[in-house]
Order: structure tokens, then C-alpha cells, then sequence
């Protein structure tokens, strides 16, 4: 080997290894650094979740608040507080306390403050407390907030411990009270029902909520601990030990939670998130729109706001880091000794590139006369898809100039994004020394689509290096439109649009597929319209297809977006409704009998055709593919008793384990 090219590779090398050193460590200190981020990242993920979780069940607490305000028992009782009437509704909230099991005493308390009717919970017992040993809570906080409000509100205690007689329940019982005001019918106040919500299922998901490598805490307002890592540590305002708080465990962190409602930090190598956020603002948590508004909701704004808190430890955001392994240690040492090897292939092989590079550029060159004068589009890419020459009459596909694409765009920028597909395939074609055809849509400069062919092949080194790539682009676009043309008469009925009986057999399969995971009811109709052979002996069969068309129209603006409408032939339709039970089945088939009975059909000639339909009904709970044909069968039999029974009506499918006859008259519109 040649002197001066031993003395550059030495050179090199030692260059390479320090070069190569301080990348390592640079890398080191970035590696750490995503680390962190991930942990973070993490963080604020598990904290979305676990405040949506928190928000979840205080919402559905509430909803049930407001669900029993409601029924009949518990407001005869309010209105008529007779023995019949206090018996009724305690079995109510009984059966609500046993059903639910999340709320450990239900009661009503009159408006001075004396309960009225108390259940206490116990799992599959749930019993009402006699009424000599009920209680005077007028002294208790939630009952004075509860008596300010107006009918309607729902005022929502902060989160602590269950009292009983004046002491903390134990085993401990975090509790949350939701108080509501009822009213006398009248418009004004009649009583409090308070639902004293079991709150450690929530506060055990929220905890089993994250992994064990971050440590999940509550605070409240104050800083005091809902939940922490320590048992000890929790409830300590309630447990006489008021100086276990955040802020006296991290003042710095307290320091910054106080300033910001959401952030992170890193303190002494620990990683801190937070959020605080109000328990009861489920406009910022769930949806849109203020729920105190919307749902009469009153919360505590000295207590109502918690703080969600994790902490990962260094030991735990770099456990499994790669160059704590031994494995990595033995590839940094053959790194280094490839690193030498590299640098003298480099060198080594430089002058070989260079020929190579100019080989190529000449072969580049003997293709621009074919491009030029080709009668279809032509060009030519690089390995990385940039477009190094194209001819005119791709240009003139395409409205664009030469100066606009050569060195400037990809072969990927002239493709619409639905082709994005095809370009990798393209790509890999070229590189795999292929000759492969694809079709694509390309992007005129007016924003046009262009259907084209592509052809594609390319010139490969003898490393099977990719040097040239060549793409032919032929403008198949009237082709295009004729298979789609074809394609929509192959599944479209041709006279009112809707899906012909093929169509309505693949969509209707993929439905029940679907219907099946998820395990939802699927409702057929099947429609008929009454006397049509009369439309057409009386108004012509002109007239006769603009009342199939306009009916197609009515009920397409009557059914949802998910529903299945279909024209089977004649005057024959089918609806299939997914996740519809019978009595929403029979329900819509009366709205599209009413709807098309009262909208008639006016011709040209100012005519007006009055028609009406009957409708046959049949579902089943959790359809099945091969339970389909008989799902349609049982409509079209209910059909035709609609037709037996006098047309212009709605019959729903009999039980199959009931003859297929009597009992007509119940299941008819």
C-alpha cells in the first residue's frame, strides 16, 4: 500500500477515535436526557387518564343523585310522607344501594336537618335504619351547605373520613358526600338526599392506575395526603398529625405547585409531575360546556381541588439503561476496532466512488434525448425519490414547468396522499432492480387528480447499488372512470342509488362481523309499497320510478348514517339497523311508514300521488352470519301480515318459539 495513503489512514483513525469518544459521551448525556423525557412523558399521560377515571366516577355519583330525585317513590314519599309511601321508597334505595354497591349510606333529611329515612349499605343486605334510630345531622357541614341550595343543585363535599357518633369510622373510610335538594312539586324545597359515596375503589384504581417504577399520590387543597406511597402519611389532618404534608416533605415542590396548576421537575435526580385540577369542573375533564350550569352542580371551592402527584426515582427512570449492561461495554470495544476497519474501507474504496459517480452522471446524460421525445411521461429519480430529470410530456400532464420539479420535489410530492403507498413500492422496485407497474393518482398544479400507470425499472451497480431509476407515467384516467362507472353499476341500484342486493350482502356482513365483537342487537325492515302495480296502471311506469325515488330520498333522510337501506327490486326494500333492539325497530318502521304516508309525490304534471308502505320488524339480540337469511326471512314474513292484516302498517316478527300466527294485532303499527 502506498506510503501517503498508510499515513492519512493513521491519521484518520486517531481523528475518528476522539471524535468517536466524545460523540459517545455526548450520546450518554442525550440517552439520559430521553430517559427523563420518556419517564415524563409517561407522567403526563397516566395523569390524563387517572383525572378522566377520577372525573368518570363523581359524574356517575351525580347522575345518580339526580336519577333518584326523580323516581316516583321517592318523590310520593316527599310529597305524602305516609308508612306505604316511606316503605316504597326505602325498597328503592335499598334495591339502588344493593345494585351499586358505591354508596355507603343513602338518606333523606328534612329541612331541619333530621333524617327522614336512612339506608345503610351492606353487600347483598342493604337495610333501612327504624326511625327511632335516626339521626340529627343539622349540626354536620354537608347538610348546611346541602340546605343553601336551590332545587336541582347537587352540592359536593370534599373527600375525608367517615364520622359515626361524633368518630372516624374504622377500618378508615374515605368518603365523599353528594347532597341534592328536592323539591315539594310546587317549585320549592322539600329535603336533602345525601349519597355518601364509597370513595376507596376509587382512590385503589387510581393507585393500581400506575406502574410500580412511579409512585402515585393525592393531595388535597392544603397538601395534605388523599394517598401516598406511605399509608402513614395519609389522612394525617384527620389522624392528629397535621404536619405531614407536601409542604413540609418538599417545600420546593410546594413552592411550584402553588404557582402552576400542571408542571414538572427534577429535584436531587427525582422526577416530579403534578396537575391540580377541581374535582367537580367535568367541563375541562369530559366534555365541553359548564356542568355547573348544565347540571346544577355546587361544589366545595375550598376543598374540591385535588392534585395528582407521581415521583420516579433516578434508580427507577434509569433502570435498563444500555450502558449499565455488560454486552454494551464489549460493543463499544469492537466499535472502536470497526471504527479502524471503516476508516481504511473509506479510503480504501474513495476513488471507486468517484468513478462510480461519474459513470453515473454519464449514464444520466444518454437518457435525455429518449426522455425528451417519449409519447408518454417520463423520469428519472434518485435513491431517495428526488426527481433528477423529467421530459415534456410529463410536464404537460402535470401544467408545472421544468425548473418547478427537476432538483426540487420527490416522486412522492407529485403523488396524492392515497398513493403514498404505491411510491414505496416504487421505491423498493427501483432498488431491488425490478420492473413492476403500479397505478397512482397524481396532483396536477391545479389541484387536479391524474390516473396514471406507472411503469418502473432501474440500473443497478455491482454493489446493487441503485445508479439510475427510471419511471414511465402513462395518463390512464378515462380508463379509471370507465371501472369506476363500471364498478358503481355492479353495486348500485341504477334507478334510485341505493345499494343493489350485492352490495347490501357484503355491507351486511361486515356489519354482523362488527356486531358480533361487540355484541350488539341487529333490527331488519322490509319495506313494501302498498297497491304499487296500481301506481303504474293508473300514472304510467314514469311515475311509478319517480315514487321509487323519492321514497329512497325520504328515507335516507330519515334513517342514521350507521343504518343499511337497500332496494332488493320492484318495490321491495331492506333497512338493516345496527345496534337497534325490537321496540327501537318497530319504532323507527312507524316513523317511515308516517313519513312517507303523508309525503306525496307531485308530477310534472302537477299530479299528486298519495302511497303508503307496510313494514315487516325482526331482530335479533347478537346476530350471526348464518343467521342472517333467516333474520331477513322473519322480516319478510312480518311483512306480509302487515299486508294480510290491511297494508299501511307495521308488523313486527313473532317469537320463534310461538306459532307463526295469533297475537297479530299486538305486534302491529
Amino acid at each position: 500500500m502506498d506510503k501517503k495513503i498508510l499515513k492519512t489512514q493513521a491519521y484518520t483513525t486517531a481523528v475518528v477515535f476522539v471524535v468517536l469518544a466524545g460523540l459517545l459521551w455526548g450520546g450518554k448525556a442525550l440517552y439520559d436526557a430521553n430517559l427523563k423525557e420518556r419517564a415524563l412523558e409517561r407522567h403526563t399521560q397516566l395523569l390524563r387518564t387517572a383525572r378522566t377515571q377520577l372525573q368518570e366516577h363523581l359524574l356517575k355519583a351525580v347522575q345518580d343523585a339526580h336519577q333518584l330525585a326523580l323516581l316516583d317513590s321517592v318523590r310520593d314519599f316527599v310529597a305524602t310522607p305516609s308508612a306505604v309511601n316511606r316503605a316504597r321508597m326505602e325498597r328503592t334505595l335499598i334495591d339502588t344501594s344493593d345494585v351499586y354497591g358505591r354508596y355507603d349510606q343513602i338518606r333523606f333529611i328534612d329541612l331541619q336537618g333530621h333524617e327522614r329515612v336512612r339506608i345503610n349499605h351492606a353487600p347483598g343486605a342493604s337495610h333501612a335504619v327504624p326511625e327511632e334510630a335516626l339521626q340529627d345531622k343539622s349540626g354536620r357541614y354537608y347538610v348546611q351547605e346541602g340546605l343553601n341550595l336551590e332545587v336541582g343543585q347537587v352540592y359536593l363535599s370534599p373527600l375525608d373520613l367517615n364520622v359515626e357518633q361524633g368518630k372516624i369510622e374504622t377500618p378508615h373510610k374515605p368518603v365523599l358526600r353528594l347532597v341534592r335538594m328536592i323539591g315539594d312539586g310546587e317549585g320549592g324545597p322539600a329535603g336533602l338526599l345525601v349519597l355518601n359515596y364509597l370513595a376507596g375503589g376509587l382512590l385503589n384504581q387510581y393507585r393500581a392506575h400506575f406502574p410500580a417504577v412511579d409512585r402515585a399520590m393525592l393531595l388535597n387543597s392544603e397538601g395534605y395526603w388523599l394517598l401516598n406511597h406511605r399509608r402513614e402519611n395519609e389522612w394525617s389532618w384527620m389522624l392528629g398529625q397535621p404536619g405531614r404534608t407536601l409542604s413540609a416533605w418538599q417545600p420546593r415542590l410546594w413552592e411550584r405547585l402553588q404557582a402552576e396548576p400542571t408542571g414538572q421537575l427534577e429535584l436531587n435526580d427525582d422526577l416530579f409531575s403534578f396537575t391540580r385540577f377541581d374535582i367537580a369542573n367535568f367541563r375541562n375533564g369530559l366534555f365541553h360546556g359548564d356542568y355547573a350550569i348544565n347540571r346544577g352542580l355546587i361544589n366545595d371551592t375550598y376543598a374540591a381541588e385535588w392534585t395528582m402527584l407521581v415521583q420516579t426515582e433516578k434508580a427507577q427512570w434509569q433502570a435498563g439503561a444500555l450502558y449499565l449492561k455488560n454486552w454494551f461495554k464489549a460493543f463499544l470495544a469492537g466499535l472502536f476496532a470497526m471504527a479502524g476497519v471503516l476508516v481504511h474501507f473509506i479510503i480504501t474504496s474513495r476513488e471507486e466512488r468517484r468513478a462510480a459517480r461519474a459513470a453515473q452522471r454519464q449514464q444520466l446524460a444518454d437518457f435525455k434525448d429518449l426522455y425528451e421525445n417519449a409519447p408518454i411521461g417520463y423520469v428519472t429519480v434518485a435513491a431517495d425519490g428526488l426527481i433528477t430529470n423529467v421530459n415534456r410530456a410529463l410536464l404537460d400532464y402535470l401544467g408545472y414547468e421544468r425548473d418547478d420539479i427537476v432538483d426540487r420535489l420527490r416522486i412522492s410530492d407529485l403523488m396524492d396522499e392515497e398513493s403514498r403507498e404505491t411510491i414505496h413500492a416504487l421505491m423498493g422496485s427501483l432498488a431491488s432492480g425490478q420492473q413492476q407497474q403500479h397505478r397512482a393518482d397524481l396532483v396536477c398544479r391545479n389541484g387536479e387528480r391524474l390516473t396514471v400507470l406507472c411503469s418502473v425499472s432501474s440500473r443497478l451497480s455491482p454493489f446493487s447499488t441503485l445508479m439510475v431509476g427510471r419511471c414511465s407515467v402513462q395518463d390512464i384516467s378515462e380508463q379509471a372512470r370507465l371501472e369506476r362507472s363500471l364498478e358503481d353499476l355492479a353495486y348500485r341500484d341504477a334507478l334510485t342509488g341505493l345499494a343493489n342486493r350485492r352490495y347490501f350482502d357484503e355491507l351486511a356482513s361486515n356489519e354482523v362481523k362488527r356486531l358480533q365483537r361487540e355484541g350488539n342487537p341487529l333490527t331488519a325492515l322490509a319495506l313494501d309499497i302498498d297497491h304499487f302495480k296500481a301506481v303504474n296502471d293508473r300514472y304510467g311506469h314514469d311515475a311509478g320510478d319517480e315514487v321509487l325515488k323519492e321514497l329512497a330520498k325520504t328515507c335516507q333522510h330519515l334513517l342514521r348514517g350507521t343504518d343499511i337501506l337497500a332496494r332488493f327490486g320492484g318495490e321491495e326494500f331492506v333497512v338493516l339497523l345496527p345496534n337497534a333492539d325490537l321496540a327501537q325497530g318497530h319504532r323507527r318502521a312507524e316513523a317511515l311508514r308516517q313519513a312517507l304516508a303523508e309525503k306525496p309525490v307531485t308530477l310534472t304534471s302537477g299530479e299528486a300521488i298519495h302511497y303508503t308502505v307496510s313494514i315487516g320488524v325482526a331482530t335479533h339480540p347478537r346476530p350471526e352470519q348464518d343467521r342472517l337469511p333467516l333474520l331477513l326471512k322473519n322480516a319478510d314474513e312480518a311483512l306480509y301480515r302487515a299486508k294480510r292484516s290491511g297494508r299501511n302498517r307495521v308488523c313486527v316478527a313473532l317469537p320463534a318459539s310461538l306459532p307463526q300466527q295469533g297475537s297479530a294485532s299486538a305486534n302491529t303499527a
